[in-house]
Order: C-alpha cells, then structure tokens, then sequence
C-alpha cells in the first residue's frame, strides 16, 4: 500500500486504486474523518456535506458532551503518524493549559478482497487528572453517499430506519444504489463486544446516515477506555453480500 501524507491529509492508495483518504488536521474543530472511501468496484461510499447534516462527515468518531459539556476545541493539540496500513493520531484536550483527556485513534486497513474493503479502527480514551462522564452521543458515524432505494439493516433482522433506529444490536449496515452510477454499495459497522451494547441511530429517507452509540460511561482519573470497531465497505446488497459471515470473522 501507498500513502500520500501532508499535514492536513493522508490518502491510501492500493496497486494504484484508491482505498481511502483520512482527514486529521488543519480545522481543530473538526475531528478525523475518512472521506473519500472506496468499495473494491471503486465506488465512493462516504459523503462530507455538511450543510443542512447535523451528523459528522464520512467515518467518524465523536463524543458529544465530557461530564455534561462540549468539548473546546481551542486547547488541543494533535499529533498524526503513518506507517506501511497503519494510522495513529493523537489528540489531548486541554482546560486552562492543563490537559485532562487523551484521544488516540488508530486505523489498520487490510488488503482489498474482491467484494470488501475491511478497516480495523480502535479509540482509546484516557482520563487524565478527574474523572470524565461520557454520555451522549459517543460512537463511530457512517455518513452516506447520495444513494437510491437505501436502507438500514441490522443483526436482528431489522430493515428500515424506522426499525433500526434506536435498538441495540450487534452490528449495523446501510445499503443501497449510488445515485450516477446504480451501482449496489453498502457500508457495515461492526462494534466488538467488548465495548457492551451498542444501540445503532439510523436514517435511511432525507439522507444516510448511521451510527453505532456506545452505552455511557465513566473514567475515573487514570483510567483507560478502549472501543473497537470493523468496518466493512461492500459491493452488493443484502442479499448477495454475507455481512453475518463477516462479522463471524471478526468476533471469532
């Protein structure tokens, strides 16, 4: 694998096809994304519009409100290395100068198999001095591409956002055509079971998106919490691409 690496950006390249591109610096107050992503049939399956989107653009990582507050952008600072598929940033919150929460994002990604691109994207969060409340919104986000005939599936066998939406489940997926070129894509998140329950927000109708929210938490100070996710980028749909088979792989 090839990568083209600056400070604001860093693409994956795989016998000349593009795999992804990381976003990890320049805007402070927005946090890295993967956008584009690509399928193995070289379609892009992320969207970072964020006009008239409430949600994080591409794959993304947030956690809303630390002990009932927004974060502050304004006092972090953030440090990104890259080796052969591997990825790390970096990033320490601080208050007043004084640092109090250590992010560390970490992506492998694997050879291109013929039907799917797999990411392996871990996020450990350290409390430094007090103890941190995670509460709200802390999850990985899948905001889609522009596509026909979409919708959210999960493990359960639900199909719909309206079905999806709100329920815990194991892992979660959206589907469906992309618009130009009617091909069949579909992103799937995959939490680990270490992380406990994980309830999936979906939204399938105005625009795509899906989210897998980790159940609240606590840190005491000192404390280390590690959340582990699979994601999958697919050609097919539901019925022609195994998303069960895969996920048996990552948990077994």
């Amino acid at each position: 694998m090839l990568h083209e690496f600056n400070e604001k950006e860093l693409s994956i390249t795989e016998d000349g096809a593009p795999i992804l591109t990381c976003y990890h610096g320049g805007d402070v107050t927005c946090p890295p994304y993967l956008h584009p992503l690509y399928a193995p049939n070289g379609q892009v399956v992320t969207d970072d519009t964020s006009i008239g989107h409430q949600h994080p653009p591409g794959i993304c990582f947030t956690r809303r409100t630390v002990n009932d507050a927004q974060l502050n952008h304004g006092e972090i600072t953030r440090d990104t290395e890259a080796s052969s598929a591997r990825l790390s940033i970096v990033t320490t919150w601080k208050k007043s100068a004084e640092p109090f929460l250590i992010e560390t994002y970490t992506m492998d990604v694997h050879p291109r198999q013929t039907e799917v691109q797999v990411l392996d994207i871990e996020i450990s969060l350290q409390a430094l001095q007090d103890s941190l409340e995670f509460t709200d919104n802390t999850g990985l986000g899948y905001l889609a591409v522009d596509m026909e005939y979409r919708k959210a599936a999960d493990a359960d066998g639900r199909l719909g956002e309206s079905e999806v939406n709100g329920n815990i489940s194991v892992w979660g997926t959206l589907c469906g055509l992309t618009a130009a070129e009617q091909e069949a894509v579909g992103v799937a998140i995959f939490p680990h079971p270490m992380n406990g329950e994980t309830t999936f927000l979906a939204k399938d109708a105005s625009f795509g998106f899906l989210f897998a929210q980790a159940t609240p938490f606590t840190l005491d100070a000192g404390e280390t919490r590690t959340l582990r996710y699979r994601v999958l980028a697919y050609t097919g749909d539901l019925f022609t691409f195994d998303v069960w088979g895969h996920h048996q792989d990552y948990i077994g």
